[in-house]
């Protein structure tokens, strides 16, 4: 059992009828002593299918914003985009473009065809207009798109339509002529600024009367007012016109009609809790960062820079499965605490995300594991948590707040977490203990922390069948296996490929990465053995950084004296490396060695690197002596987020480098660029940039280096980064 507390910000405390392993690292129930605002969960009562249904924004991508659809879009797993028909009434976010841009994440876009039009909106005739649609949908079939979520045929007309006809009249006039020429695609509207009955049961008697329903109605939700019973109210509304139920898409919403509210996680949770409960089927956030289109709603706080919203949304993106029953304490209130929650049973695992105005102290309490028989009588809960300051403040990574093992008892297990703001977001992660079937893997292991990305755990020696990151290689997603380095490590039919991503056997010790470990079976069939780096998976051609069988002989070039996996670590040299803050002396070896920087980010203080370190001591200890492998310090998410530099050394010079570069998990190299002086650049499939291979480290500097990373788009190398090479 592990336990992380980081100071100055929430803490957690996780009851049970008792905690497994030690009494000083947990607390047993008790009665709070402060006032506490408490959410429960019933993982027994489904909502719905798990679609991120709030994961979207307005003009959150454009033609080229994010950059990188794949870091910055695609863990969101969002469902859908409004974009402007054309860029009139907006400059940037053409939809026919952005749809193409999503397309391989999954995401659908609406169309808003009255982005046509300048101002709010200019309409010069009918004919003009109808024409305008005829050049969208004509742009729509020749992409080939089939990510388009619905036509809106206007935005707010309660507030910006002033056309000849009537707005009744110039709807029936508009979806005719859209189902006569694009019958296949969907219509969402009126699209009010607001909930307005009245106006709505006027707009659907009509609508019903002339066979021009929307496919699905919608409105603006912007904070202030009360969700729950809005959408009560409408349904009660549809029953009384004879039409429905309709699908509901609120395709502008925010915690209130403000900039400094948009994408933060505590004003965003109690709608995102609503937008699941009332089973809502699309929502995005608001646009009122006007200055910055592309910022996905402003959970970027640059263009390409996370905020805490992001970590959230991201949070958000990792839900699968099924969506089940949350109880807030004050379900009407749009601000104060809410949450909403999934039950993955082929993840074999369970979130809960909350956030909104509290009393410090939040109590999560779960109950209906009889749904989850995977759990069995106990629960490994992470406990983690996203900053938010402002839009425009930077947030490279989630805290971990916990980390324990929880008896379930009477059906269920209570979290608190102390020290709570309304501001933040918080999330509650159940795995079992263990990871439920077992593994090949050794015996337990201590594991790492969670990771920047929201991972789950990393306690070690969960080794199973399947494991939580088998199904679609969510990454990070702990249960079976985890992606540390520790015992266990993910079994047969884990994160990656046949035989899961270390091998059949998990990771080291017993069928590690030493025995059979990435050779056999591991993160491509074949592992990483001997081949070279883009054949059978090695950094380097001739010995790849495992080399051969696993983490044996081998090293980054084709000498096989001495090598690194893709980690961090440290190992043996002749001479001695380089002691520079953030690495450790190899120590003394006949054959070579090498050391690797324990990754930049959260691991980069003091404290993180002793600890990285120490867990490096696992694997290193059960090295062969000649060799030296770092392994699995990358934390267990869908995607290594921090860039670090590995070193092989020969007799105590620097042999060979490799740069790694944020990347997803399972990233192949697919073309390699050769920058000169001995840097050689790997790309992905994709065109996004994995690493960087220096051939002749004693050769080159930093500025080199960094004249590469420029010309890539990526943050330079700082120099005491470049410290190892530097020193030998």
């Amino acid at each position: 059992m592990s336990r992380n507390r980081v100071p100055g910000r929430a803490a957690a405390r996780l009851f049970g009828s008792a905690c497994l392993g030690s009494a000083a690292a947990c607390l047993v129930a008790a009665s709070p002593a402060v006032a506490v605002t408490t959410l429960r969960v019933d993982l027994s009562t489904v909502v719905r299918p798990a679609t991120r249904a709030a994961s979207g924004s307005l003009y959150g991508v454009t033609e080229k914003l994010p950059a990188d659809v794949n870091a910055w879009i695609a863990p969101l797993r969002p469902k859908m985009f409004t974009n402007p028909a054309a860029n009139v009434q907006q400059p940037v976010g053409d939809a026919i473009v952005v749809a193409g841009r999503l397309a391989p994440t999954g995401a659908a876009v609406t169309i808003r065809l009255a982005d046509w039009l300048t101002g709010f909106y200019t309409l010069a005739s009918m004919d003009d207009w109808l024409s305008k649609i005829d050049q969208t949908v004509s742009r729509k079939k020749e992409a080939g798109l089939t990510n388009i979520y619905a036509y809106e045929i206007w935005n707010e007309p309660n507030l910006t339509y002033s056309g000849q006809l009537a707005f009744n009249e110039f709807w029936k006039q508009t979806y005719t002529h859209i189902r006569e020429i694009d019958p296949g695609e969907k219509i969402t509207g009126p699209s009010l600024s607001h909930y307005i009955e009245s106006w709505l049961r006027d707009f659907l008697s009509f609508c019903k009367t002339n066979s021009c329903l929307p496919d699905m109605v919608g409105w603006h939700e912007m904070g202030g007012g009360n969700l729950t019973g809005t959408i009560q109210a409408y349904r009660s509304l549809e029953e009384q016109l004879g039409i429905g139920p309709l699908p509901i898409s609120l395709n502008e919403y925010s915690g209130a009609a403000r900039i400094d509210v948009e994408g933060q996680p505590g004003a965003s949770a109690p709608l995102i809790a609503k937008v699941e409960r009332l089973g809502v089927d699309s929502a995005c956030i608001s646009f009122w960062d006007v200055a910055h289109p592309g910022r996905l709603g402003s959970l970027l706080a640059t263009d390409s820079d996370p905020n805490g919203g992001w970590w959230f949304y991201r949070w958000y993106g990792d839900m699968s499965g099924n969506m089940v029953s949350t109880t807030p304490p004050t379900p009407s209130s749009v601000t104060a605490l809410d949450g909403f929650a999934n039950l993955d049973t082929s993840g074999r695992s369970a979130s809960v995300l909350f956030g909104g105005v509290n009393d410090g102290t939040i109590q999560v309490v779960v109950t209906g594991f009889s749904a989850a028989p995977f759990f069995g009588d106990s629960v490994h809960a992470v406990v983690e948590h996203t900053p938010f300051v402002n839009r425009t403040t930077v947030v490279r990574a989630t805290d971990t707040v916990s980390a324990d093992d929880l008896t379930v008892a009477n059906n269920q297990v209570t979290i608190s977490v102390t020290g709570a703001n309304s501001t933040d977001g918080y999330r509650v992660v159940l795995t079992p203990v263990g990871g439920g079937t077992g593994g090949s893997g050794g015996a337990g292991g201590t594991g790492g922390g969670n990771t920047s990305s929201g991972g789950i755990s990393v306690t070690g020696g969960r080794g199973s069948t399947g494991g939580a990151t088998a199904t679609g290689g969510r990454g990070g997603r702990g249960g079976s296996g985890g992606s540390t380095v520790a015992s266990g490590g993910t079994d047969t039919g884990g994160q990656l490929a046949t035989g899961g991503r270390f091998a059949t056997g998990g990771a080291p010790p017993t069928g590690g990465v030493t025995t059979g470990g990435v050779a056999t079976g591991g993160v491509v069939t074949g592992g990483t053995a001997a081949g070279g780096r883009t054949a059978s998976g090695g950094a380097t051609a001739g010995g790849g950084s495992i080399a051969s069988s696993g983490g044996g002989s081998g090293g980054t070039s084709s000498d096989a004296s001495g090598g690194c996996e893709d980690g961090s670590c440290v190992g043996g040299s002749t001479g001695g490396a380089a002691t520079a803050p953030g690495w450790t002396a190899p120590e003394s070896d006949q054959s070579g060695g090498c050391a690797c920087r324990v990754g930049r980010g959260r691991g980069s203080t003091a404290a993180g690197m002793l600890a990285g370190l120490a867990l490096l001591g696992l694997v290193v200890g059960r090295r062969r002596r000649g060799s030296c492998g770092c392994h699995g310090i990358q934390e267990a998410t869908g995607a290594m987020k921090h860039q670090y530099l590995e070193v092989t050394y020969r007799r105590g010079k620097p042999l060979a480098a490799y740069l790694y570069l944020p990347r997803r998990l399972g990233s192949r190299v697919a073309r390699t660029v050769d920058h000169g002086h001995g840097l050689h650049a790997d790309f992905d499939a994709d065109g996004v940039p994995m690493g960087v291979e220096i051939t002749a480290p004693g050769a080159v500097g930093v500025a080199e280096v960094n004249r590469v990373l420029t010309e890539l788009g990526v943050d330079p190398i700082a120099a005491e980064e470049w410290a190892p090479l530097r020193a030998a």
